[in-house]
Formats: structure tokens, sequence, C-alpha cells
């Protein structure tokens, strides 16, 4: 308590001094705690993301004949680009009719090339997706007005006001698709998060759709399983049958938790990696640490020969000296920790998603702090406890 004690008074005697020293600490445990909360924050919104509706999701996606094969199982390594799909509306009536008690939901999903206006000839640039009701009840999404019928248009919640920006409710109204004439049948929620590109999307039911645009194939399959529990039964149902179909396996099969487990990888590994760089300030700070500590030792000479000439041991001056570090270091950390705790709320709620302080970047931050607090601490408290009394007690 003695060398604590001592420890505090010099820091409070040298108050202007102090703050600056310990200004690298604040300034590492601020970057490093904030990013440390942010990625979790980040991470945890995401796992809530999929865990609302996505986990138990299976897509089906085209791939080079033969791939499939070749993806390392259990790794989501991304959806194939610019592959021809061969998939069919029939690919998704075979999987219904296997009938397997893992799955709840197929759904065909296709991306049509077709420009739909509320005026002929017109283009409003947004997306055209065929599908069916099912969809609607897999990605959890939830009418305002109307429903999916087998030959309306469904709009989402910004694509209604793109197309009628003052009409309160388009359902009943007319659009074209091309050429061809459909009606409103119903307008989404506005929604957000993963599946917030429905409120950009005109959904049409997917058979009309492929005749409006001339195609006979679909883009995906999505596959939703009964439970957490099923979804790996329901990937091997799936591939069971779509190998029967296409024995040259021009196909994927995706689970959303690859998906997730890549996503959070992917998190941590940028987030570890930026703390490092942040982590280079507390490096910083040790330096400047140890430069005053050592002009401290330098100024208390006088002190420290009076001390061993009343009977203070190397041990007891070395205390002392370490003990001024450590708190000088910890107290930076504290004050940057409460900066991050205050940066880290606004961030997020700017951002839209919870993020805080945790435990785990607290007890890094007094761990970074105590650290190097003790390290760059120690060659001061060193040339302190080894002075001799009356070289000391001789210096001016």
């Amino acid at each position: 308590m003695n060398a604590l004690s001592i420890a505090l008074d010099s820091i409070w005697t040298h108050r202007l001094r102090s703050a600056l020293t310990a200004l690298g600490i604040v300034i590492g445990v601020f970057a490093v705690v904030t990013l440390t909360s942010l990625g979790s924050g980040v991470r945890s919104y995401v796992t809530n993301q999929f865990k609302s509706f996505g986990a138990t999701l299976v897509t089906i996606t085209p791939a080079m004949p033969g791939a499939a094969a070749k993806r390392q199982p259990g790794r989501f390594q991304g959806p194939p680009q610019n592959v021809p799909s061969t998939l069919t509306l029939g690919d998704t009536n075979a999987i219904l009719r296997r009938h397997s008690p893992a799955i709840a939901r197929v759904v065909p999903v296709a991306i049509l090339p077709i420009p739909v206006s509320a005026t002929p000839g017109g283009s409003s640039g947004l997306s055209v997706l065929g599908t069916d009701q099912a969809y609607f009840s897999a990605e959890q999404l939830a009418f305002s007005s109307g429903k999916f019928t087998g030959n309306g248009i469904v709009l989402g919640q910004a694509a209604a006001t793109a197309l009628f920006p003052h009409v309160n409710n388009p359902k009943g109204r007319t659009l074209y698709l091309g050429k061809t004439v459909l009606t409103v049948s119903g307008v989404l929620k506005s929604t957000t998060g993963l599946t917030n590109s429905a409120n950009h999307t005109v959904f049409v039911p997917v058979a009309t759709g492929l005749k409006l645009a001339g195609l006979n194939n679909i883009s995906e399959i999505v596959v939703q399983a009964k439970s957490n529990q099923s979804v790996n039964q329901s990937a091997t149902t799936v591939t069971q049958v779509l190998d029967q179909r296409h024995p040259v396996h021009d196909f994927a099969v995706t689970k959303n938790s690859q998906m997730l487990t890549t996503i959070n990888n992917t998190l941590s590994t940028i987030t570890v990696f930026l703390s490092g760089l942040a982590a280079i300030s507390l490096l910083v700070g040790g330096i400047g640490i140890m430069n005053i500590m050592l002009v401290t030792v330098t100024e208390r000479f006088k002190e420290i020969g009076i001390r061993k000439a009343l009977g203070a041991r190397d041990g007891d001056i070395l205390i002392q000296f370490l003990a001024e570090s450590v708190l000088l270091a910890l107290l930076g950390g504290a004050v940057g920790v409460a900066l991050s705790a205050i940066a880290s709320h606004l961030i997020g709620k700017i951002a839209g998603f919870p993020a805080g302080l945790t435990l785990g970047s607290v007890g890094l931050a007094t761990g970074f702090s105590l650290l190097v607090g003790i390290v760059f601490g120690v060659l001061p408290a060193l040339r302190a406890s080894r002075l001799m009394p009356a070289d000391a007690l001789r210096t001016e």
C-alpha cells in the first residue's frame, strides 16, 4: 500500500506529464476495445439474422459439371459465377414428390430479365423475381395488403412506392411486364436485414414469369427444413434427388449454416487483424511510459538515496517505481475503455446493430495495460533499485 500511495502522489504531482504519458495507452486501448466490441456486435447481428429465418434454408444453385463433387465438404465457398442454369420446375416437383419428413417447403426462384413499369414501354429498373407462395413463408416476408395469387403481382414496399408514388395501396392497379399487363394482387411490408432486397423487388408467379421471359430454367431452388436438426437430412435428400436428374452434377447444394460460419470466421479474422494494427499504438504508449519513468528516476535520485539510507531494500525501490508505471498504464487503459464504451454505443446505434463492451474486450484491455506497464516499467525500476545510496545522495 505504501508503494501505491507514493505512486499516486507522484502521478498527481505531475498531472499534465502523466496525462500526456498515458495518452498513448488511452488511444491504443480505445482502438483495440472499440474494434473488438464492434466486431462482436456485427457477428451477433449476423448470427441473429440467420437464426431468425435463414438457419433452416438450403439453397441449390447452378454449378459447372462435376464442380459440386470438388467442393470441400462442410465449407461454404460462395455461389458459382456466370454458370448457366439447368435447374427446372421439374426438379422442384421431384423434390416435393419425395415427401421427405425433413423438408417443409421447396421454392423455385427465377431471376427474370423483364422490364416492369406502370406505363407501356417504360422501365423502372426494379428486379423481377419469379417464385410461388411458399417463398414468402420461407423468407418470412409479411403482407401489408393482399396476397400472392397465381396470376397477379406482389410488390415490395420500395417497389410499390417507386411504381405508384402517390398511391397509398396499389392493390388492384395494373403493371406492364414487357408488353403484358398484370394486376397487383399484394404489397409486402417493409423489411430490414438480410431480406432487405425484397423491398425493391417485383414478384410474379414463376410459370408466368418464365413464359414472359422466354426461359425454361430457373435460377435456384430454396429448400426450407422443418427444423435446425433437419437441415443436414434435407440437404442429403435434395442431393439424392438431383443426382438422379442431373448425372453430370451441374448443381451445388449450400446450407445457410455454412455461409454463417464462413461469414463469422471472416469477420473474426478482420477484427483480429485490425485490432493487431491498433495495438501498435499500445507499443508506442509503452515506450512513452518507459521514457518518462527513466526521467522520473533521474529526477528522484536523492529521494532514492535517502530511502536506501533509511533501510529501504532494492526490492522496495523496484516495487515503488514498477507500481507507478503499472498504475499509469492502468489509468490510461481505464480512460480508453470508458471512451470505447461511448464510441461503440454511438456507432452501433447509427449503424443499426447492437454494440457495446463485452467482458472479453474489457479483460483484453486490462491485460494489455497491465502487460505494457510491467514490460516498459521494469527497466526504469531496475535502474532505480540498483542505485548505491552514496551515489544517489551525491546527486544534485
